[in-house]
């Protein structure tokens, strides 16, 4: 009878809106919940099969489903602890009940991001679960991504790491005045094979090693031995000549080898050269011997009983090529008593001219106020190769530089007389540098007509430290922070995201269980793909809208209601129907 079934679809409809309100009262309870998401209610009729004739209804009445909205997104608030994760996008976090992990450990998912650090060190979710995350390696790159662990900052430390490269970038005055080369100095103990000339640079940077206050720009740096010891380092910049400098490494003897504690040690020196425009042209390495490093790279025999160090001398960018090595200065001293300060070259100008850079090169006067160079003056590939003659003024007021027509170019002192005809000036030799870039030259040391003016000195090595802070970045690496000044990442962030994230087993504590019905969860890193960025020192706000709730919560109201009428009202007619006689 269709009053029967009136009656029964009032009663179900008061069923479902009772259920609705607990669905709203939940919602509003929740409002303050960190990611949690807004249930909503799905009302379905319920059609008997007696209504379907089309001559008679039966009312069915309603059933209910209730939904989580586990993909939408709630906005994110700034928060002072950096442990504290939001997800921006798809996934979840990952957590794990125990921080021992075997195949039977529980794995919970979340959207609640509030992590802390325990007593143990591990990274604890406020349901008492741990976070998951893989080990990486310095570089970032994962160590396992078959086996993620529990996140564990206590033991992570930071080894000392010694300095295998300083780089240096400083303006050097160009007003700088010329350094008075001492030319009589006995020569530095130096190799056999290694021109005399250095011999004699070296005993005068040996001079201004023990007194750095003749030096013209003395930067200093912080180098660190394989144990972490630091060790102190000036470099002492000298000027020999226009866009030609000389500068000398020291340490105190303490810091080397078989050294005299309290006294200046040279450890290394070369030069830097600068085009007219001031940009760095070349830079070259000695060691303690005056050997030419081809790589601007210097060993360093630290005291204490660590292992040596090569350090890569990094002055910027330049072309590398070829690079005259300075003259012998026995005999003929081409460098020094005739006033040459440099001999330099472009390349491409060389090998266009026919320039066998394997053969010496001379000096020669035409003894009518002009010199040329000679290259392969014994013919052995060819030669020789001689320049077109350049007219020097006599005698000359400024140091100034000249360029032959064969890509050489030669910078002469004030006062400069050209020799006699026919004087030859010692041989001199080239050496290839390799190149260390294809920049302009003006990353690094620069040489321009204003102050000297450090503007960094970086090196690469660091002495051990303890972990000061951690932080997160959006890739969901936890990087940390260490008290020697050092940032490593330590473990990537697990995201796991499902086929049906609706289809997830809420539990306490903001955490959900994988069902048969959002089926197993994929483990991914964060960034990639369609999956969540990760925001550190964030959380993510509930879904619920309290304005949302209320009205929901009115509707719910008024439709128990009406079906609580509809019960009075068929309660009455049915009464009537009995009384009839």
């Amino acid at each position: 009878m269709s009053l029967f079934g009136a009656l029964g679809a009032s009663v179900t409809g008061l069923g479902i809106q009772g259920e609705a309100l607990s669905v709203v009262s939940d919602n509003l309870a929740n409002v303050n919940t960190v990611g949690f998401k807004r249930n909503r209610t799905i009302f379905s009729q319920l059609v008997t099969s007696s209504g379907l004739s089309g001559t008679q209804f039966n009312a069915g009445g309603a059933g209910i489903e209730i939904q989580r909205s586990l993909s939408a997104q709630g906005a994110l608030i700034g928060t002072d602890r950096s442990t504290d994760l939001a997800l921006d996008g798809n996934g979840f976090f990952v957590t794990v009940g125990d921080t021992t992990i075997t195949n039977d450990t529980p794995r919970f998912f979340t959207r609640a991001g509030s992590f802390g650090e325990n007593s143990l060190g591990f990274l604890q979710h406020t349901s008492g679960t741990f976070l998951l995350g893989w080990r990486t390696n310095s570089d970032g790159s994962i160590q396992d991504i078959q086996n993620p662990e529990a996140i564990e900052l206590q033991s992570v430390g930071s080894s000392a790491r010694q300095t295998t490269q300083l780089n240096l970038g400083a303006n050097i005055d160009a007003e700088s005045s010329i350094f008075d080369l001492d030319t009589g100095a006995a020569p530095a103990t130096i190799d056999p094979g290694v021109e005399t000339d250095q011999g004699i640079i070296l005993a005068n940077l040996d001079n201004v090693a023990n007194d750095l206050t003749l030096a013209d720009f003395v930067p200093p740096a912080r180098f660190f031995d394989s144990q972490g010891d630091p060790h102190d380092v000036s470099i002492a910049f000298t000027k020999r000549g226009e866009n030609l400098w000389d500068y000398v490494l020291v340490s105190d003897g303490s810091n080397i080898v078989n050294q005299t504690a309290g006294t200046n040690v040279r450890i290394g020196s070369g030069t830097v050269e600068f085009n007219t425009d001031g940009s760095l042209k070349n830079q070259t390495v000695r060691d303690v011997n005056g050997n030419l490093s081809p790589t601007n790279e210097l060993t360093i025999p630290w005291a204490g009983g660590v292992e040596a160090a090569t350090v890569d001398f990094n002055f910027g960018d330049f072309s590398g090529g070829l690079v005259f090595n300075e003259s012998d200065l026995d005999g003929a001293n081409v460098f020094v008593s005739q006033g040459i300060t440099s001999v330099s070259i472009d390349e491409s100008k060389a090998t266009d001219a026919g320039i066998d850079a394997t053969q010496p090169f001379q000096i020669h006067s035409d003894g009518a106020g002009g010199i040329f160079i000679v290259n392969d003056p014994a013919g052995a590939n060819g030669g020789p190769f001689t320049s077109a003659t350049v007219t020097i003024p006599s005698p000359l007021l400024e140091s100034q530089t000249f360029e032959f027509d064969n890509g050489l170019s030669i910078t002469l002192d004030q006062g400069y007389t050209v020799p006699a005809a026919g004087q030859i000036g010692a041989d001199f030799s080239a050496t290839t540098v390799l190149p260390r870039g294809t920049g302009s030259g003006t990353n690094g040391l620069i040489q321009f007509s204003s102050p000297d003016n450090t503007r960094f000195i970086n090196q690469d090595g660091f002495a051990s430290g303890t972990l000061a802070s951690v932080a997160v970045d959006e890739e969901g690496f936890v990087i940390g922070a260490f008290t020697n000044g050092e940032t490593q990442r330590l473990f990537k962030l697990v995201v796991a995201v499902f086929q049906d994230p609706a289809g997830l087993d809420p539990v306490s504590g903001s955490l959900f269980q994988q069902t048969n019905e959002s089926g197993a969860p994929l483990f991914q890193e964060a960034g990639i793909g369609n999956t969540a960025t990760v925001a550190s020192g964030s959380l993510e706000q509930s879904t619920v809208d309290v304005a949302t709730e209320f009205t929901d919560m009115i509707v719910a109201q008024r439709a128990f209601s009406a079906s609580s009428k509809v019960v009075t009202t068929v309660d009455q007619m049915l009464a009537e129907l009995l009384s009839l006689r």
